[in-house]
């Protein structure tokens, strides 16, 4: 029974993270949240595929990178 449970754990986390992925899309261009929902999405799915993972590490990184980007930009403005 405990593999039943396990199996499907498994599937309604890749079915949500699915969906927050891809609503998180449609949001890019729709009036909306996107970028969190994705982020929420590839957090959600980063639990079961390493690909998941590695796009949700990368984008943290993209995001760090912005923001000190503006710290510094903030910095240098009189």
């Amino acid at each position: 029974m405990d593999a039943f449970y396990a199996g499907a754990r498994r599937i309604a986390v890749i079915v949500a993270g699915s969906v927050l992925l891809v609503v998180g899309i449609a949001l890019l261009v729709l009036p909306g949240p996107g970028i969190p929902l994705i982020v929420a999405g590839l957090a959600l799915l980063g639990t079961q595929f390493p690909w998941a993972r590695q796009a949700l590490d990368w984008l943290r990184a993209r995001a760090r990178r912005a923001l000190a980007a503006l710290r510094a930009r903030d910095q240098r403005t009189p």
